[in-house]
């Protein structure tokens, strides 16, 4: 039953849905009151900056002994990935993640279906479903899911927008590079890698549960004044100094507006494990949560999957995010002309500042980190301020692979 506090919140929300031009659900803030999971096990540390988070727990997973002689299992297409039990618990999560990791000899002489389905394991956190590298899903993917996306996205083979030269990539990283990245590392590393990633989605579990019910919930609408527009990080933008740099471009201008100091793209690139090929979306958000206080206003930023909503929903979201907590999205797209017009060519899975919205005009504001004319001569004059219809950021979010965002 949902308490007093909860229940106006979701007439709050109610309110706004009803009255945007692209009415969905979007979630609230987080709720003190609320706890997930059992009160005695508290969610992990990210950042000094977040008061409502407590110590990280010190238990290290152990390593058990590789078994070569073993394969990985590789799923069938139509067989959706193995689900442990629920985690109830971080110390859950934490002996889930060590006996679910496989040895160093099978991982790598597996075949790359096996591998995606190792790296890409899903875990259920309380009652939210999230899975390394995609973030909180609706749906556990299936089998066939991780193999077509572990494949080259289709809005990037040579057919795709007849008349549009394909240029070079601008810096995410690829499902794929994902999957091989972290089969490259040794296991203990790899498990800790799992562990870091995990702590923002076990610390954020809260925040996705009120992402999925209130996407999914039909609520009553009330009078309720919301910023007809709002924008944030004025002045902010970058423009990222590498092709591969969209990640640290875009994390540079998300810390500049927080603290006002503009460190360098190569000192985020260092931290956020950038390479040329690419920029993790967990590592955006762990970054966020751990050098940035946006999380005061936003609740601990996690990785969602938007594979599930309509634009109407990520409109909606985006309202809340940037209108009442004021706090920036982290925007992860295909950088496709027919989404962002002022391309004259096709590019890459990419990293945006979402910064703002204007509810008449049906538009999310964003930062362009990624300037076409500075790596093509050809190209135009990119980077900067731009407004983008909400159903077309919404699109270009899904063409990208990983169909998810950070927020």
């Amino acid at each position: 039953m949902l308490t007093a506090a909860r229940g106006a919140t979701l007439i709050l929300l109610g309110a706004l849905l009803a009255q945007a031009p692209l009415a969905a659900a979007a979630y609230q803030p987080r709720d003190p009151g609320y706890h997930s999971g059992p009160a005695a096990d508290p969610a992990p540390s990210l950042s000094t900056s977040t008061p409502t988070l407590t110590p990280e727990p010190t238990e290290t997973p152990t390593t058990p002994t590789d078994t070569p002689t073993k394969p990985i299992e590789t799923l069938t297409p139509s067989q959706p990935v193995p689900e442990p039990p629920a985690a109830r618990s971080w110390s859950d999560l934490v002996k889930q993640v060590a006996e679910t990791s496989p040895g160093d000899l099978r991982l790598r002489s597996a075949d790359t279906s096996a591998q995606a389905s190792s790296m890409l394991r899903c875990f259920k956190l309380d009652d939210e479903n999230y899975c390394l590298g995609l973030g909180f899903v609706d749906q556990v993917p299936s089998g066939a899911q991780l193999q077509e996306l572990t494949s080259p996205p289709a809005s990037l083979r040579a057919d795709d927008d007849a008349g549009v030269e394909q240029d070079s990539p601008t810096g995410d990283l690829t499902p794929a590079a994902f999957v091989a990245q972290r089969a490259a590392m040794p296991k203990s590393a790899r498990v800790t890698a799992e562990l870091d990633e995990l702590k923002a989605a076990w610390a954020g579990r809260a925040k996705a549960r009120e992402l999925r019910l209130l996407s999914t919930s039909a609520t009553p609408a009330a009078p309720v004044k919301m910023p007809a527009s709002a924008y944030i990080m004025n002045g902010f933008q970058t423009s990222q100094e590498k092709g591969y740099w969209c990640g640290p471009a875009t994390f540079q201008s998300i810390d500049w507006a927080d603290d006002n100091q503009k460190d360098t793209q190569a000192s985020w690139a260092e931290d956020l494990g950038s390479t040329t090929s690419g920029t993790a979306i967990s590592a955006m958000v762990k970054q966020t949560n751990v050098k940035t206080a946006w999380p005061k206003s936003a609740g601990t930023y996690v990785v969602q999957n938007v594979s599930g909503w309509n634009a109407q929903t990520f409109f909606a979201v985006h309202q809340k995010h940037l209108g009442v907590y004021k706090a920036p999205v982290i925007e992860h797209v295909q950088l496709l002309k027919r989404y962002f017009p002022y391309l004259a060519f096709n590019h890459s899975g990419h990293y945006q500042v979402g910064r703002g919205y204007n509810q008449a005009n049906g538009t999310i504001a964003i930062f362009e980190v990624f300037n076409e004319r500075r790596f093509n001569s050809r190209g135009n004059v990119t980077d900067g301020p731009k407004n983008i219809p909400a159903s077309a950021l919404f699109n270009a979010t899904l063409a990208n692979s990983f169909q998810n965002i950070g927020l």
